[in-house]
C-alpha cells in the first residue's frame, strides 16, 4: 500500500518544477515572452521603414549628413536634419552622404615608398598619390612604388609610372650588330646600282643630244631655257619688243576681243571709268566702234614707244594668251611686209585723227 502511494510523488514534483518554478525563473510575468518579441519586432520594423537617404535614431529617422561633413548632433524630429559640421581641410574628408560622427583621416603619400602627392586631400576626397620620378608600380591601387631598374647594356623602353624599364641584353646587342653587318652589303649594292644607273642615264642623254642635228625643228623649242620662257610669258615672244606703230592694227585688235575684254584691258592700262562711260554713251548701239575708240584712247595716251610690248603682255595678264599669239603673228607679218616695201611709217588709215 505504501509503495503504491509513494510512486506519484516524484512525478508531481517534476510537474511542479517544470510548470511553476521553471516558468517563473525564465519569465517572471505571464506573457512577457510574447510582449518582448513584439517590442523587438516593432523596433526592427522602424529601422527597416526609414526612407532611402535617412538613418534610424531610436524611434525616429534622421536625414544623412552631406559629403565633406561629420554628424555632431542627432535630429530631434522624425525626418529632421542632424547638426553636421565640416571636415578639417587637409586632415580628414568624407566623400559620400553618411551618418558618422567622424570624418575619414586623409592618407599620406609616403616618400620612402616612392610616392608623391598628385592631388591634395580636401574635405570631399582623399589625397591622390602617384609614383615619383624613377619609381614605378604595376598594381591598380598602388601603396608602394619600386625603384626603376638601371640598365647595364642599354635601354629598350624607358621606365614609366606603371611599367619598369626594359633593358637590353648582351644577346640583343649581338643581334643588332649582326643585323647591321647583314644590312651593310645590301646598302652598298643599292648605292652602287643607283649611281651606275644615274651615270648611264646621263651619258645616254648627252649622246642623244649630241646626235640631234642643229636643223631639227623641235630641238630649240624643247630645250629653250624655262626661266627665259617664264620671263617672257610666251614661248614664242621675241626677247625684245620693237616699237611698232599700232594705229593700222587697232581694227585687228578690236576684232579679236569682246567689248568687255577691251574695257578690262584699257582699264588696267590707265583709262578711267569716266572715259569708258563717255565712249559707251557716244556709240551706245555700236559695240564694234566702242572697242575701236577705247583702244585708240589707250594708244593715244600710251604712245608708240613700248605700246606693242604692253599690248601683248597686257592681253596675257587678262587671260587672252591665244589672242596675244594671233595678234603677234598678224602684226609681225604686217611689219615685215612694210620693211620689205621700204615703208617704215605706217599710214594712219583708222580715222584716229578724227577723234
Amino acid at each position: 500500500m505504501s509503495s503504491r502511494r509513494l510512486l506519484p510523488v516524484p512525478l508531481l514534483l517534476l510537474v511542479l518544477i517544470d510548470g511553476g518554478l521553471c516558468r517563473n525563473t525564465m519569465s517572471p510575468l505571464p506573457g512577457i515572452d510574447s510582449k518582448w518579441s513584439q517590442i523587438k519586432k516593432n523596433f526592427t520594423k522602424r529601422e527597416a521603414t526609414c526612407p532611402e537617404g535617412q538613418h534610424p535614431v531610436g524611434d525616429i529617422c534622421c536625414q544623412l549628413c552631406p559629403p565633406g561633413t561629420e554628424k555632431t548632433l542627432d535630429c530631434k524630429v522624425n525626418g529632421g536634419q542632424p547638426v553636421c559640421t565640416n571636415c578639417t581641410e587637409g586632415e580628414d574628408y568624407m566623400d559620400h552622404p553618411h551618418y558618422l560622427d567622424k570624418c575619414i583621416r586623409c592618407s599620406i603619400c609616403d616618400n620612402e615608398h616612392g610616392l608623391e602627392v598628385r592631388k591634395n586631400c580636401s574635405i570631399l576626397q582623399n589625397v591622390v598619390c602617384g609614383c615619383a620620378k624613377n619609381f614605378f608600380c604595376n598594381t591598380p591601387q598602388c601603396q608602394h612604388c619600386e625603384h626603376c631598374t638601371s640598365c647595364e647594356h642599354g635601354t629598350l623602353t624607358e621606365c614609366m609610372e606603371n611599367r619598369n624599364t626594359v633593358c637590353k641584353t648582351k644577346e640583343n646587342n649581338l643581334l643588332f650588330l649582326l643585323f647591321l653587318l647583314l644590312l651593310l652589303p645590301i646598302l652598298v649594292v643599292l648605292i652602287y646600282c643607283w649611281k651606275r644607273n644615274h651615270t648611264d642615264n646621263a651619258t645616254l642623254e648627252a649622246n642623244h643630244l649630241e646626235n640631234i642635228p642643229l636643223s631639227y625643228p623641235g630641238w630649240k623649242r624643247n630645250h629653250t631655257d624655262n626661266a627665259t620662257l617664264e620671263a617672257n610669258h610666251l614661248g614664242n615672244i621675241p626677247l625684245s619688243y620693237p616699237d611698232i606703230d599700232l594705229r593700222d592694227y587697232i581694227a585687228n585688235i578690236a576684232d579679236e576681243m569682246e567689248l568687255e575684254q577691251v574695257r578690262k584691258f584699257v582699264r588696267r592700262k590707265g583709262i578711267d571709268n569716266v572715259t569708258i562711260d563717255q565712249v559707251k554713251h557716244d556709240y551706245i548701239n555700236d559695240a564694234d566702234e566702242q572697242k575701236i575708240q577705247l583702244l585708240k584712247k589707250w594708244y593715244e595716251r600710251h604712245g608708240k614707244k613700248g605700246a606693242y610690248k604692253q599690248l601683248i603682255l597686257g592681253l596675257e595678264e587678262i587671260g587672252l594668251r591665244v589672242v596675244a599669239e594671233r595678234l603677234q603673228e598678224t602684226i609681225s607679218v604686217g611689219s615685215q611686209a612694210e620693211l620689205e616695201n621700204g615703208n617704215s611709217s605706217v599710214v594712219y588709215n583708222q580715222g584716229m585723227a578724227s577723234t
